[in-house]
């Protein structure tokens, strides 16, 4: 055991029992298991890490890597959706009907083509945007304000600005969490997605609500001008169940071929309807927590704090996510001012990155 100037435990080293002792050390057990305090920062402190296993549950721990190991794969199946809706639309419908069909259907078609591809552009765009971009992790170093210790006893840990996260081993800010997935604590965390290999935090949510909101409206969009050739689709089944007997060889053929391009505008048709369905239930949820300033976290949280503290009323909060300038609200892009401002919402504005000989770790019980 070590102790600094002011008398205080800063290393502790503990040795396996022998036999003899051990009666002695259950006596002391009461005092031993009590949840130390955040020791101030002293020139000779020293951190003893715990140990690796101390926190890992083999189940979640697996279960993390397979997420992981997926991510990738996510990225290439939505992708992949995204190509074959786009060949649907594009190679088999109506980019032939706007050089083969009459002067009005050329027009729908080029009318159908361009707003396409505008909304494949956005969705492509939030999409990489979320993929890419840093969801907001923790400043190596930072460290929260101190506090008046008799304060700090009267409020909640939840409510306490000098959080520890045990993972990590680090200081978090508040609304804080830590992701098992990407092994890190993410600011403002909403949640960990799959379908973007990502987490999704304080620095893309909003890229990631004009995301749902972009593929919400293309796919209804595209759902819409695929229904005629859906609805075709069960027309040419039956006309060739009737005439499947009196057909030449060469009619056949090219009915096979026209068949599988109506497959293919089948299943681009469903899906969008299907993706459409889903997403709508997503953005009506979304829509109510960033009006009420919550996440997806702090949502199921069992303990809430009534009245809500982080609630700016709707408008504030509305801000707090999209930013003040409107021009902003439609583009996934965040502005220095919007960069800012999350930092200081986040709460790194409060703390400070200490220096490297002068940042202390917290000691985690």
């Amino acid at each position: 055991m070590e102790q600094n100037a002011e008398g205080r435990i800063t290393r502790v080293e503990i040795k396996k029992p022998s036999s003899s002792s051990y009666a002695h050390l259950q006596s002391h057990s009461t005092v031993l298991s009590k949840k130390p305090s955040t020791p101030k920062k002293t020139g000779d402190q020293k951190w003893v890490a715990p140990d690796e296993g101390a926190f890992m549950n083999i189940f979640a721990s697996n279960a993390c890597r397979l997420l992981r190991a997926f991510g990738s794969v996510m990225v290439l199946i939505v992708l992949g959706i995204i190509g074959l809706t786009y060949y649907a639309t594009v190679a088999l419908v109506y980019g032939p009907l706007s050089e083969e069909g009459t002067a009005d259907e050329k027009k729908v078609a080029h009318t159908v083509l361009v707003t396409y591809h505008v909304m494949i552009f956005m969705i492509l765009w939030s999409y990489f945007a979320i993929v890419l971009a840093e969801p907001g992790s923790v400043p190596e170093r930072w460290e929260p304000p101190e506090e008046d210790p008799e304060i700090a006893a009267t409020i909640p840990k939840s409510e306490s600005k000098r959080r520890v996260c045990k993972k990590c081993i680090a200081w978090k800010p508040e609304r804080t969490h830590h992701c098992s997935v990407c092994q890190r604590c993410v600011l403002r965390m909403d949640h960990h997605c799959v379908w973007v290999a990502n987490c999704v935090g304080a620095r893309n949510y909003k890229f990631f609500l004009q995301f749902l909101a972009y593929t919400f409206i293309g796919t209804t969009f595209d759902a819409i001008c695929l229904l005629s050739d859906f609805v075709q689709f069960f027309r040419d089944v039956e006309d060739s169940e009737r005439s499947s007997s009196n057909t030449s060889p060469q009619e056949r053929d090219e009915l096979r071929q026209h068949g599988g391009a109506m497959t293919v505008v089948f299943v681009a048709f469903v899906m969008n309807v299907a993706f459409a369905a889903s997403l709508l239930g997503f953005i009506v949820m979304h829509g109510n927590l960033v009006l009420a300033n919550m996440t997806t976290i702090e949502m199921y949280e069992k303990k809430k704090t009534l009245p809500w503290k982080y609630d700016k009323g709707r408008w504030g909060n509305f801000k707090e996510i999209f930013g003040d300038n409107p021009f902003s609200w439609l583009l996934p892009f965040h502005t220095k001012r919007a960069n800012e401002k999350i930092d200081q919402t986040a709460g790194l504005t409060e703390g400070h990155i200490a220096l490297k000989g002068e940042y202390c770790r917290p000691i985690v019980p």
